[in-house]
């Protein structure tokens, strides 16, 4: 009997350091990013429309930044980042970005993490570090971004391809990069526009990770049937659990933290009407904690897909319609 007691007392301390180190570990790992945060990184111009961005303090870590700009022009600067599904064509072909001025889209460093560090071949030890992981991947993300609006802006006045203008614009999960930089450094960014961006993650991930179980497992939400009714609590409540406990990690990506230190610098927001991945109470503390010079643009539809050249033509236009607008988006002939 005191061996069982024992034991059990053994599994509820068990217990108890367990929940105690993961609270610990979200509340250390979800605190806001500051300006020190951001690890330096450097770029190279392979050709004159590729560049590498590769940081200083880990080599392996290197991106990769796509430029498209006219010919003999000297031109205000417009900076993208996009979500984890983008690349080069998002600057060609299909999505017709022909407009005038400087444009530079950069892939986000996530991909060669996902090529460095493939998930099947993780022990426990990785699995438990995972909110360690992704917040590394988020500061580095912001260093490489950085990295990239200093060169810009610290162009040699022999470099005629670049005024002293720069516009920053993410787009879905890479929405919150420019705003974090811009609250570090409001003078150095000209205009931010955030793209379908969305904050409260775990108001975005439950419904999603929700609703992709019910797909996975041939579920019918509104089903009748009670073993089924079973099966959609259970999915409903390990969705809600997950997400709460993953929107707890990235809380350091919540943008409202972050808006209330921009100044002087216009913000433009484009979302979908019917986004099924950006709910309002996603939105909405992005909207209110954003200071002036502010405007939303709202467009039929859901959320952004890069690889449909409609979305792309039409959010590209307005996003060049709005920077034109803040007189941030000119170009002058260079003298020869």
């Amino acid at each position: 009997m005191k061996y069982g007691r024992f034991l059990l007392l053994l599994l509820v301390s068990f217990i108890i350091v367990l929940i105690g180190g993961t609270v610990l570990k979200i509340f250390l790992v979800q605190q806001p990013f500051i300006a020190e945060d951001v690890p330096a990184w450097k770029v190279h111009e392979l050709t004159p429309y590729k560049w590498e961005l590769r940081s200083v303090e880990d080599p392996e870590r290197s991106t990769t930044a796509w430029l498209t700009r006219p010919e003999k022009m000297q031109c205000d600067t417009l900076i993208i980042i996009g979500g984890v599904e983008e690349g080069k064509n998002l600057l060609s072909g299909g999505g017709k970005w022909k407009y005038t001025g400087n444009t530079i889209l950069m892939k986000q460093p996530v991909h060669s993490f996902i090529q460095r560090h493939y998930w099947k071949d993780w022990d426990l030890l990785d699995w438990w570090q995972i909110p360690e992981k992704i917040r590394e991947e988020t500061r580095h993300t912001l260093g490489a971004l950085d990295a990239l609006l200093s060169y810009v802006k610290a162009i040699k006045p022999e470099d005629t391809r670049f005024t002293d203008k720069v516009v920053m614009a993410g787009g879905s999960v890479g929405a919150a990069f420019p705003v974090i930089l811009t609250s570090f450094a409001p003078e150095k960014v000209d205009g931010l526009m955030v793209i379908y961006g969305f904050t409260n993650f775990q108001h975005v991930i439950q419904p999603l990770l929700f609703s992709q179980s019910l797909t996975h497992y041939n579920l019918a939400d509104s089903s009748t049937d009670f073993s089924t009714i079973v099966k959609i609590t259970g999915i409903r409540l390990l969705s809600e659990f997950f997400s709460f406990l993953l929107g707890n990690m990235l809380k350091y990506g919540e943008m409202e933290s972050y808006f209330p230190n921009i100044y002087e610098t216009p913000i433009h927001f484009i979302n979908g009407t019917k986004d099924p991945l950006v709910p309002t109470e996603a939105y909405l503390p992005l909207w209110e904690n954003s200071p002036e010079p502010k405007s939303e643009t709202w467009l039929e539809g859901g959320h952004f897909n890069p690889g449909n050249p409609a979305d792309m033509l039409r959010t590209g236009k307005l996003m060049y319609e709005w920077a034109d607008a803040q007189g941030l988006r000119t170009c002058n002939a260079v003298e020869q």
